[in-house]
């Protein structure tokens, strides 16, 4: 990705953390099952998953380290009805207690059934390391 995408993107961003190093959503068509803003959806998700463990989190920044690994699954007649999207991040948040971490990890989303009447969107958040700063 040319730090041309990035400034794009990060020029439509206006509230919340900073965002850094995810492709700006009309590159990655294969991602639309996410809807028409992959990256506003993941950070609601992964804040609020972090609010639940302390209420008082502050997320700073968000920072895609590289290119979400797609893994799309095709039924018998060749339609994708599961698709999953791994993002390699580097999330900086604020503990409740005002102390500053960077979390290394992997965030990841599963679509099953997709394009269908039973389709189903969960998340995960694999924490690779938790450092102080």
């Amino acid at each position: 990705m040319t730090d041309a995408c990035t400034e794009r993107y990060r020029a439509r961003v206006t509230v919340g953390p900073e965002l850094y190093g995810f492709p700006p959503p009309e590159t990655v068509p294969d991602l639309r099952w996410l809807g028409p803003d992959y990256v506003s959806v993941l950070v609601h998700d992964l804040t609020q998953g972090l609010l639940r463990q302390d209420p008082r989190t502050s997320v700073m920044g968000v920072r895609c380290e590289g290119e979400p690994r797609l893994a799309p699954s095709v039924d018998p007649a060749g339609v994708i009805r599961a698709h999953d999207a791994c993002f390699p991040l580097q999330v900086y948040v604020q503990d409740g207690a005002g102390r500053p971490w960077r979390l290394r990890g992997r965030w990841t989303y599963s679509g099953r059934e997709l394009g269908t009447r039973a389709a189903s969107i969960t998340h995960f958040w694999q924490l690779l390391s938790a450092e102080g700063i």
